[in-house]
């Protein structure tokens, strides 16, 4: 289960079924993931009249999820690749936003940034990667799914 702390609009989790979902809305026990609005159109009759009338429904339907029923999607060689990362010695990896290339260690404890003081934190879910570089680049982590 992921905390509603740890999430913002545009986020990418997962439900239990294995459907990759992107953060719309979140509410207090649960998050919005999906909106569509329906139209239906229906030829009405009117008394009286040689005029053909319509009818014009529209209804919205939303997809919610419980915050139980999502996961984390865990940060992957090939999740890195779809999201633009470049691998180019075993660990190292290295993703390019504007004119500003970042140097990350991806590890089995995570993705960590390569500094010269190392991060103390490991970033091992694609919501926090999001998280991280949206705070410090303000950068929209787009991703292939």
């Amino acid at each position: 289960m992921i905390h509603a702390k740890e999430l913002r609009y545009g986020n990418k989790v997962q439900t239990r079924d294995g459907e990759t979902i992107t953060i719309q809305q979140i509410l207090g026990n649960s998050l919005i993931y999906d909106t569509q609005i329906k139209v239906s159109r229906e030829v009405a009759a009117v008394r009286g009249s040689l005029r053909t009338a319509y009818a014009t429904q529209f209804v919205e339907v939303v997809k919610e999820a419980d915050f139980q029923e999502i996961e984390p999607i865990m940060l992957t060689p090939k999740l890195l690749e779809k999201c633009g990362f470049r691998n180019f010695v075993r660990e190292e990896w290295i993703l390019s936003i504007r004119n500003t290339h970042i140097d990350f260690t991806f590890t089995d404890e995570g993705l960590k940034l390569r500094h010269s003081t190392p991060g103390a934190v490991s970033l091992k879910y694609l919501h926090q990667l999001q998280n991280f570089l949206f705070s410090v680049m303000g950068y929209e982590l787009e991703s292939e799914f």
